[in-house]
Parts: structure tokens; C-alpha cells; sequence
């Protein structure tokens, strides 16, 4: 019988063994390898995670929404961009989220602090600047400057656009919203020069995406070439304001230029009237029963039935509950 377990002397060139031996050496041998390789990936895995684990706690999420330009200045503590909120310290134009040792970040709730410069680091919140005392000169928010103007002129300003950096966002009650949309059907007009149309929630000039030459129009209600109803009244169509007033003409968006929505159908006109005192429905067709009160009006219907309901049900038990009494009465 062989022992089960033998000691091989590695560096004997004279090593006597037999077959079954030799086999349990190779055999003793590849795993020695095998551990040697997987104690030294363990240790690269436990580093590597570790510098993971590390880069992420650094980090601490956040985005800068610009590249930081090192622009060289003299005034120290003078602003060298309103616009970027930064200051001159050291002779080199830096955020002035540095001035409590933040750097610029976004905020989490991006709608209502979407104007503001917001500052933090691994100790504080991202918030806006004016949360962490940080200020102007003259005390006031830093704040970009078309915001601003729709803050102070909201009235006269209310669905003009209201940032150069995203042709989404217009003044709605003196914020500056991507949300003017949320309220509104499809097709609908969602700025105050009836340019943009709101298309699957988000105002724009879906036109524009093929040639910025085009622009939102409304297809005839009457088909000028039949002088029937028009089939294209309650679809997106553009016109192209670079051709003659004598030649221009409006177009149907799905069918010359491959325009669509999300869900890869033509973009409904919603509420546009019709000829003959129809609307046009969510299907995209001239109807008598289309809502163009939008999706409020859905909303509003619908609570005014529940109400309906629960008085009814209301008004049933108290009468139920009155006969009742009347009736232990006698």
C-alpha cells in the first residue's frame, strides 16, 4: 500500500519515485501554482477595490457644468465673470464657491435651483450658494442673468425664452421651467410667439430638428387643392420662411419631412379647431366630442363624478339610517 500523503524533497535531481507518486507530485505541484495565482488576484482585487471604494467616496458625485478655465487676473477679490461666478484670488480667476472651500456642483432638486450657483464638498450639501452665505458684493443670490429677468418681468416675459444655454426652458410665473408643458396637450402652443408646440411633454420646435429654416404652422381647415376638410388639420406641419411669401407653404410634417412623435406616430395638433366647429381629438381627427381644455379639464371631470358618487352614497345611508329610526320609532 502507498501512504497517502508523501514529502517530496523539490530540489533532489536524484528524487526516486513511483508512477502514482509522480502523479501526486505533478498533482501537489499544479496546486501549489494554482493557490500562489489566486492568493495574488485576491490581493489585486482587494486593492483595486479598495482605490474604487476610494475614488468614490472622493468624489462625492459631483458635476461641474463647465470646464474650469484658469484665466489669470489682477484685482484680487474682483468678479471676473458674473455669468460663471467666478472671482479673481491668487491672480487666477476661480468659482466663488472656493471662498468657503466648496466647489460648484448641482443641486438635487434641478427645477427650483436650476438659476442658482450651487456649492458643496464631502462635508456640506450641494445647495445654492446663498444657503452657504455666499453672496455678491451687493448681497444678492448669484443668479444667472436671464433668470433674473424673468424673476423681476415675469408678466411681460411669462413663455419667452429665458436661457441661452437650453432653448426648453421658459419663463412660467417668473421661473425659469422646462415644465410649461405639464399642463398642456399635445400640439399645443407653449410660448407666448406661438413658435413652439409642446411635444411629448417638452416645448420645442420639432421643425427646427430638420432645417433651422423651418417653422410651425397650422395645415388649412379647409383643403385649398379639394375644398373638402383638410386630412392634415390635426397633424404637426411646417412651412419654410426662406421661400417666398407667394410660394410658402404649409406642409405636413410626418409625411414630407418623417417628423414623429415618441411613440413613432404623426404629432397631433390636439384642440385645434376644426372647419364646421369640430376639434381635433387625441386621435388626430376632427371631432364634436374633442376636449381642448387640455388635461385638466380630464382631471377636473373626473373629481367632479367621485364627488358626485360619494354624495349619492352619503345621501343613501342617511336616508337609510332615517327610515331605520322612523321605523323602531312605531
Amino acid at each position: 500500500m502507498y501512504k497517502s500523503f508523501v514529502i517530496f524533497d523539490f530540489n533532489s535531481e536524484q528524487q526516486q519515485c513511483t508512477e502514482k507518486e509522480e502523479k501526486c507530485f505533478r498533482r501537489r505541484k499544479q496546486n501549489l501554482n494554482f493557490y500562489k495565482q489566486l492568493k495574488g488576484m485576491l490581493l489585486l482585487g482587494a486593492i483595486f477595490s479598495f482605490q474604487i471604494k476610494f475614488c468614490d467616496s472622493s468624489s462625492h458625485s459631483y458635476h461641474h457644468r463647465y470646464d474650469e478655465q484658469h484665466v489669470k487676473c489682477s484685482a484680487e477679490g474682483s468678479i471676473c465673470s458674473t455669468s460663471r461666478a467666478q472671482i479673481c484670488r491668487n491672480n487666477t480667476c476661480v468659482s466663488v464657491c472656493s471662498v468657503k472651500d466648496m466647489r460648484e456642483c448641482r443641486c438635487d432638486s434641478e427645477e427650483d435651483n436650476y438659476c442658482f450657483l450651487c456649492c458643496g464638498n464631502e462635508r456640506n450639501r450641494c445647495l445654492p450658494a446663498h444657503e452657504h452665505g455666499i453672496l455678491r458684493d451687493n448681497g444678492e443670490r448669484w443668479e444667472r442673468d436671464a433668470c433674473t429677468r424673468c424673476r423681476m418681468n415675469g408678466d411681460e416675459m411669462d413663455g419667452m425664452p429665458c436661457d441661452d444655454q437650453d432653448t426648453q426652458r421658459l419663463c412660467l410665473q417668473g421661473k425659469c421651467s422646462k415644465s410649461v408643458c405639464v399642463d398642456k396637450q399635445q400640439g399645443q402652443y407653449c410660448d407666448k410667439k406661438s413658435e413652439k408646440i409642446c411635444v411629448d411633454d417638452v416645448c420645442e420646435n420639432p421643425c427646427a430638428k430638420i432645417s433651422p429654416y423651418l417653422m410651425v404652422c397650422e395645415c388649412p381647415a379647409i383643403d385649398p387643392d379639394t375644398g373638402f376638410a383638410s386630412e392634415d388639420r390635426c397633424q404637426l406641419c411646417c412651412f419654410d420662411y426662406h421661400q417666398k411669401p407667394s410660394t410658402r407653404r404649409c406642409r405636413n410634417a410626418h409625411r414630407n419631412y418623417g417628423i414623429k412623435s415618441a411613440q413613432d406616430r404623426p404629432i397631433w395638433r390636439i384642440g385645434l379647431e376644426c372647419a364646421g366647429g369640430k376639434r381635433c381629438n387625441r386621435y388626430g381627427i376632427c371631432s364634436n366630442d374633442a376636449s381642448p381644455g387640455g388635461r385638466n379639464q380630464t382631471r377636473v371631470s373626473t373629481s367632479l363624478l367621485a364627488i358626485i358618487v360619494f354624495s349619492i352614497l352619503i345621501l343613501a345611508v342617511l336616508i337609510t339610517s332615517s327610515t331605520t329610526i322612523f321605523s323602531e320609532s312605531f
